[in-house]
């Protein structure tokens, strides 16, 4: 009776175990991977593309401006989620949440008259010039989402990399700064009477009424992940980003850019 009640708890018992490694070869524990946080930063070469417009109102003919160029900053927090065989990472959602400036010079296309008659402090100069300059002061909070593959597999982001996504941007400031310079030389003008040639010089900065509240724009980049260590990783991006979007319908003007930066992340592991 013994030997029958042994021989029942070692049947259960081995039942027991031989389920237990069953249940343990088909749910394979997953390791948990984390995600990777840090600040990411760098510089916009600005291009602008729009129709001619004026300068000022007052002369509509005279003083045009037309696209244009400049650099501008960004910067903001960078968050990147693994995806995939944590062992060899190679699939990665990043979102960041930036600053974007937009911010540029537009192009004279008619932007002087020379032997103007002009009257400036007190006398009249028929030979003067008049040169108008303007620039726009465009920023942007911006929520980019992005898709990154990264060519070389491995446990921690590493190497060369591409990514690809949509920009979403609420306005923050749209200016035009104008500026105005008169030059005029008296007849009389001489060393002893300096003051008799004149220079001056005005500047006017008013909002951008007609300019779009949203900007969209898709963003494609190359990447290349450099590990300092396991767990801090360095992230240098080249791209560019191509409007959706116009800045201001009335002048036809869309805002390209040509960036560049680093972002600099933790690894958080779970």
């Amino acid at each position: 009776m013994r030997n029958r009640l042994f021989l029942i708890l070692f049947a259960f018992a081995f039942i027991g175990i031989a389920g237990q490694a069953s249940a343990q070869g088909v749910l394979t524990p997953q390791v948990q991977v984390g995600f990777l946080a840090g600040p990411v930063g760098g510089v916009n070469l600005v291009t602008y593309n729009s129709d001619a417009f004026p300068i000022l109102s007052s002369e509509p003919t005279c003083f045009l401006a037309q696209n244009g160029s400049d650099v501008a900053a960004w910067g903001g927090i960078s968050l990147e989620f693994p995806l995939g065989n944590a062992q060899a990472l190679q699939n990665f959602i990043v979102g960041e949440v930036i600053y974007d400036s937009k911010s540029s010079k537009f192009t004279n296309t008619n932007g002087g008259a020379n032997a103007t008659p002009t009257k400036l402090n007190g006398f009249v100069d028929n030979n003067s010039s008049v040169t108008t300059a303007l620039d726009a002061s465009l920023s942007y909070l911006v929520v980019n989402l992005a898709y990154k593959y990264n060519f070389t597999p491995g446990p921690s982001p590493v190497g060369p990399g591409i990514m690809i996504g949509p920009s979403i941007g609420i306005k923050m400031s749209a200016n035009f700064n104008k500026t105005v310079t008169v030059s005029a030389i008296s007849p009389n003008a001489s060393a002893a009477n300096p003051n008799l040639a004149a220079v001056q010089t005005v500047t006017n900065s008013s909002a951008i009424t007609t300019a779009n509240a949203l900007r969209i724009s898709l963003r494609a980049a190359a990447t290349y992940d450099i590990s300092f260590s396991n767990d801090w990783i360095a992230t240098p991006v080249v791209g560019y980003d191509f409007p959706i979007t116009k800045v201001d319908p009335t002048e036809n003007w869309r805002a390209s850019a040509l960036f560049g930066g680093i972002a600099i992340r933790y690894f958080i592991r779970g």
